[in-house]
């Protein structure tokens, strides 16, 4: 079957399209899938959400090759479930058919074996056409002769790996005329009008019968060779595929080989950040302990505050009653003393007010430890709100770096599986070439491959944009340390190209040398070998070229040692630079500061040298033409302006002089001044620079451009009388400036001169030719005057006049130079032909070339009536300006000679400041020693103030030790107070009481006295007659009681003191009560300590753990002592702050850097030692547990149980516990509970003790 052809379901009648044959995932075996014409299918072409074709909904059904039947073009149906199967035939209708089934069957061959050759592309289909061949050739074989199935033996073998489910799509074999049923055997055997004819010859008969067994065995061998070619081709075709299937296959594996560095680097870095993660964690947990320790403390403050405002509360209204109860105390004890007595009792008073006044200082006093107590709680709670805000500040982050931690976890143990996945691909190109069976499986596993190789491409994708932030940060940095790099590197090429150029320099002098020398030697020798015989010479001559050819090889060879040895020497002086500059301040490298003045002064002999590189290597590259005509223009004009570009050059190294002269004699603070120009004088040096870089390329030509040049020129002209001059401790150097000014004058009239002699090699008559002519011989007298003027260079002051100065001189010259070399660059023709140029045409030029000087001339040149005549009239001043510098020169010769022996030297104020620096640095470090000392004696102070404080937190213990027996002793006053009042009233009470039965016992007695008045006379009777005693018996019995009652009531009521007696009552049922609290006590402690007991005894046996050995003992007890000594030192690492109170305000940003500098290298200390010792206690963690760790020869290795345990984050759902219940709110609710295994193990004991029945 074929994608696309027309089908019908057998037994149906629906009829589609075929979509798909080949394997599926749902169910083993081939499957087509077909699109249905109508809407009768079961799926739209997707099985298990596994898309294998789209159709519509409904239109797609999945049916196995023997219930489908093909639609031919002509309208036709083959059944495909008879196609398999071999035709069945009777045994003779076999031995008939034999050679006609034969031959049809290699016909039948013929059109797919020719299909397959033409369809190179589709492998896999031919190879099912060959397969089906194969079988159908097997079938026929079977019946036929053993050669034939002999021949068809290797054929099985082919099928077999077909039937792996290689083969995606079949193509059908049949023809669509072509019959699959058996063949009529009446069609197959022989006619009867062969069986009637005479009997032929035996001999023509047999002679035909081994013709038919000859055409048989060339037909099996034809067919033979065509099936060998056939698999020859499929082999062939399948060792391209397996080619490129191994190339894709290593492909994929080296891109898995970067992907997997790719995944070590982020793994490296993710392995940073889980340190920064863990250093964070430590932060996090010190800043948990501040925020405890805080919290601990508000707490503690808070509850004295509401105590001390408890207590307060109290005291105040103690003192309210206390005031009141006085006041009413007071008038009645007024009144009842001035009742009885008339007399106040001063000492009570007294009493009572020097306790009002305590109560009132301890009520101050509360008042202000109050007051305090609130403040230092507003301090302390807005401390832990700072600390609370850092420290959610801190747990955010934390969250953050975990998640991300993890994510990255997560994606490296996805990366590790797919990569060694994917390490299985070779294993699997190895095997391809052995196990052709397997190709199919391992184009799925690379399929698999592939997909894992996206979703690596998505997760590279995701980590790409998340470090995109930190990738374009490391950008800007190295951007930054490249243009560094990059300065640092055009600064050492320059040094090193200077230091070649005079290498090279001292190398030309040195062959110079050398050759006049192996001239001599030359010459010597040929002397002495002309007396000798010619043989002798010819062999000497060979030896000494070859002596020649040798040294110049070891010279070249030291030359390249030596610049390899001064090429390590400049790097070593950088670094050596850089180091010095690393240990200077920061004001060291400020703008105007001394490194600004250290460069200047190397700025400006740099630049004088990089002059003298350009001068000397422009004389040499063009030499001066002698004799200038018409074929010679080209490098006469050449020389011409590169005598003016090193007369400009010659200008710009006077100025340069000039500066050095005043940066080695102006004083320091001028030096400073002008360093702080220094950036914009090292961009000059830069436009230097490019025509040094154009002299390289070799791009120095008759076109070159002085513009810039004289812009330098013109910088350093300017500045040079702002900076140094305008301080007015420096001066000008006449000497080198005269030296320069001629260097510069005489390069100028070479130009001059060159160009005056293009000039008259074209223009051969005229005003203009004999004015160029009168000059010529003041040229020569212009050169020794000024050969004059150079050497008087090492002289600063000539004690010239005004009028002997060259400046203004020398510019008329540079002008004139102008001129005439725009006039000899336009007077020199373009062709050949006319070369020729008339005087007039001169006149014309040379107007021009004046005209586009005329902003310099100004007005001068008006005066002149012609551009010859300013030409005459320059040369001339020229020439008597310079006659008169000659002589006044001549005139102070001995001026000159006297000046040199007095001539002293001055120390330049480079070496002053830095004498000064010298001086400071030392008294800084006088006054850093001190500063130590003082250092010292405030570390001392701190200590006694830390005693001091100790001894006043002491002394407020013992306040409030003091206070708080105070206030127990003001509560026993109180106290007693109430108890003294409560007395008080009870007495009054009982006064009042025995006072109204005293008046009631007066009124009694008194009708007792006067019945006894009454009775008086009759008891004097009686008295006569009874005894003496008896009668004074009587007397003192009645009224005895009455009598001592009275007596009694006054004492009561006076105002001496009363002392109170405790009642016996009330102590013995203290007593009784603190025995029964102490019993109850002893009981409750026994039933508690029962209880316990039976926790104890209900509990499961301890694990009694393995006595660990003494070298793990060892190595934990030194662990500790590391945390330990690590923990104190992180501590002490903690900041602090710095008293700056006694230092002066210009070195606090030194004490401040000095100090944070101290706290930063402490920080870093204790961050390795933090992680060396985690290392460790990791180390020892894997060494201790059991199975955690893989020994090696060189370290520990986690495990992978281990790593798994380690990283498990999740819990696992190990078990449900079904419990029935009558609450409506619970019932069918799950509640989740995240255990342990040790509490698991309780939980599940317990359930089986309660499963247990009684």
């Amino acid at each position: 079957l074929q994608v696309g052809q027309r089908v019908e379901v057998t037994g149906k009648n629906i009829q589609g399209e075929v979509a798909f044959v080949g394997n599926t995932a749902f169910a083993p075996g081939k499957w087509i899938g077909i699109i249905l014409d109508e809407p009768k299918g079961k799926n739209n072409g997707s099985v298990q959400n596994r898309f294998y074709f789209k159709c519509n909904e409904n239109c797609g059904m999945f049916i196995r090759q023997s219930q489908l039947s093909i639609i031919t073009e002509t309208g036709s149906k083959i059944d495909l479930s008879n196609t398999s199967s071999p035709t069945i035939t009777s045994p003779d209708d076999c031995v008939r058919t034999t050679p006609k089934t034969r031959l049809t069957s290699v016909r039948r061959k013929s059109s797919p074996a020719s299909h397959a050759t033409s369809s190179r592309t589709s492998s896999r289909q031919s190879l099912s056409g060959r397969s089906r061949e194969s079988r159908s050739r097997e079938d026929m074989s079977s019946s036929t002769s053993s050669l034939a199935s002999s021949e068809n033996q290797p054929f099985p073998k082919r099928s077999s790996f077909i039937e792996t489910g290689f083969v995606e799509t079949l193509k059908p074999q049949f023809t669509p005329g072509q019959i699959v049923s058996p063949p009529n055997p009446s069609s197959l055997t022989p006619t009867p009008r062969v069986l009637q004819t005479p009997e032929p010859n035996p001999e023509i008969e047999s002679l035909k019968e081994q013709l038919k067994d000859l055409s048989e065995k060339l037909e099996t061998m034809r067919i033979k060779y065509k099936e060998k070619a056939k698999e020859i081709e499929i082999i062939s075709l399948q060792l391209d595929q397996s080619a490129e299937f191994k190339a894709k296959i290593m492909e994929a594996q080296s891109a898995l080989k970067k992907e997997l560095e790719r995944v070590k680097r982020e793994k490296d870095e993710a392995l940073e950040a889980r340190e920064e993660m863990s250093d964070m964690a430590d932060t996090l947990e010190m800043a948990t302990l501040d925020k405890e320790m805080a919290e601990e403390k508000a707490e503690s403050l808070q509850r004295d505050l509401e105590q001390a405002q408890e207590r307060i509360e109290e005291l105040e209204m103690e003192i309210e009653i206390l005031k009141s109860e006085l006041s009413d105390k007071m008038e009645a004890a007024g009144t009842l003393i001035c009742e009885e007595d008339g007399e106040v009792t001063s000492f009570k008073m007294k009493q009572i007010v020097q306790q009002n006044e305590k109560l009132k200082d301890t009520l101050v006093r509360m008042r202000d430890l109050s007051a305090h107590e609130k403040h230092e709680k507003q301090k302390i709670f807005k401390d832990f709100e700072e600390k609370k805000a850092d420290f959610e500040q801190i747990l955010k982050s934390n969250d953050k770096l975990k998640a991300r931690v993890k994510e990255m976890e997560e994606q490296i143990d996805e990366l590790h599986t797919n990569v060694d996945a994917a390490l299985g691909a070779e294993e699997m190109v190895e095997t391809l070439g052995q196990q052709k069976l397997s190709l199919e499986e391992k184009v799925k596993e690379l399929e698999e491959a592939v997909a894992e190789l996206e979703e690596l491409q998505e997760v590279n994708d995701l980590l790409q944009e998340g470090f995109k932030e930190q990738e374009q940060d490391l950008r800007q940095e190295l951007d930054a340390k490249n243009l560094q790099v990059w300065e640092a590197q055009r600064k050492t090429e320059s040094v090193l190209e200077s230091l070649a150029d005079r290498e090279l320099t001292i190398v030309k002098f040195r062959e110079l040398v050398h050759r006049i020398q192996e001239e001599n030697q030359e010459l010597r020798s040929q002397l002495e070998l002309s007396s000798k015989s010619s043989s002798l010479s010819t062999s000497v001559i060979p030896e000494m070229l070859d002596f020649k050819k040798m040294f110049a090889e070891t010279k070249a060879h030291a030359r390249a040692i030596e610049l390899e040895l001064r090429h390590m020497e400049v790097q070593q002086a950088q670094l050596h630079v850089q180091y010095l500059i690393s240990f200077m301040p920061d004001t060291f490298l400020t703008r105007g500061g001394d490194g600004d003045a250290i460069m200047l002064v190397l700025l400006m002999p740099r630049m004088l040298a990089k002059c003298q590189v350009l001068i000397s290597q422009l004389r040499d590259k063009f030499p001066p033409v002698l004799a200038i005509d018409k074929t010679n223009t080209t490098p006469a004009l050449q020389f011409s302006t590169m005598s003016r570009f090193s007369a400009h050059i010659h200008m710009l190294q006077g100025i340069l002089h000039q500066y050095v002269h005043s940066l080695n004699t102006c004083k320091p603070e001028t030096l400073l001044k002008v360093g702080a120009s220094y950036v914009d004088m090292a961009q000059q040096e830069k436009a230097l620079d490019q025509y040094i870089e154009l002299l390289k390329r070799e791009q120095v030509d008759e076109n070159l451009n002085t513009e810039s040049l004289e812009k330098i020129v013109a910088y350093f002209n300017t500045l040079h009388p702002q900076l140094l001059l305008s301080s007015g401790d420096c001066t000008i150097h006449q000497g080198q400036l005269l030296a320069d000014l001629g260097k510069a004058i005489l390069c100028a009239i070479d130009s001059i001169q060159a160009d005056a002699n293009i000039i008259l090699a074209y223009v051969q008559q005229g005003d203009g030719v004999t004015l160029l002519k009168k000059v010529q011989p003041w040229f020569e007298q212009l050169r020794t005057h000024l050969r004059q003027v150079r050497r008087r260079a090492e002289f600063a002051d000539l004690m010239l006049g005004p009028t002997s100065d060259l400046c203004n001189i020398t510019n008329a010259v540079i002008i004139l130079n102008k001129v005439l070399s725009a006039t000899a660059s336009s007077i020199i023709p373009a062709d050949s032909e006319n070369s020729a140029v008339g005087s007039e045409k001169l006149l014309q030029i040379l107007k021009v070339s004046f005209d586009k000087q005329s902003d310099t001339l100004g007005e001068r040149f008006q005066d002149f009536r012609s551009p010859l005549a300013y030409v005459e009239y320059t040369m001339e001043a020229i020439a008597t300006h310079i006659s008169n510098v000659v002589r006044a020169l001549q005139d102070n010769e001995d001026k000159y000679l006297a000046i040199q022996k007095d001539k002293e030297s001055n120390e330049p104020p480079l070496r002053l400041r830095a004498r000064q620096v010298k001086s400071d640095l030392n008294a800084m470090a006088g006054l850093r020693r001190k500063m130590e000392s003082k250092e010292e004696d405030l570390r001392e102070m701190r200590l006694t103030l830390r005693a001091k404080q100790e001894e006043l937190q002491e002394m407020a213990l013992r306040k409030d030790l003091a206070e708080k027996k105070l206030a127990n002793l003001t509560r026993d006053h109180e106290l007693t107070i109430e108890t003294l009042k409560r007395k008080l009233d009870e007495s009054q009470q009982q006064l009042k009481r025995k006072e109204k039965e005293f008046e009631e016992t007066m009124d009694h007695l008194q009708k007792d006295i006067d019945s006894l008045e009454m009775e008086k006379g009759e008891l004097k009777d009686k008295l006569k007659s009874l005894p003496k005693k008896a009668a004074m018996e009587m007397i003192k019995t009645a009224p005895s009681s009455l009598i001592g009652e009275v007596r009694d009531f006054p004492n009561a009521g006076s105002g001496g003191p009363v002392k109170v007696i405790e009642s016996p009552l009330l102590i013995n049922e203290i007593k009784h009560l603190k025995s029964l609290v102490r019993e109850e006590r002893r009981s409750r402690m026994s039933i508690q300590v029962k209880k316990y007991m039976e926790i104890l005894d209900s509990l499961q046996p301890i694990a009694v753990p393995k006595k660990v050995p003494d070298d793990d003992m060892k190595r934990i007890d030194g662990l500790k002592k590391k945390l330990k000594n690590l923990q104190k030192d992180y501590i002490n690492s903690l900041p602090t702050v710095i008293d700056l109170s006694d230092k002066r305000p210009e070195l606090w940003g030194n004490l401040l850097r000095g100090h944070i500098m101290k706290d930063e290298l402490k920080e870093i200390e204790i961050r390795e030692r933090t992680l060396a010792l985690q290392n460790e206690v990791t180390q020892e963690i894997l060494r201790q547990k059991k199975g955690a760790s893989i020994k090696t020869d060189f370290t520990l290795f986690p495990s992978r149980e281990m790593v798994k345990a380690v990283n498990e984050g999740d819990f696992v759902k190990v078990c449900e516990v079904a419990i029935p219940t009558k609450d409506p709110e619970l019932n069918g609710k799950v509640i989740s509970l995240n255990v342990d295994m040790q509490t698991f193990s309780l939980i599940r004991n317990k359930i089986s003790q309660l499963g247990i029945p009684n």
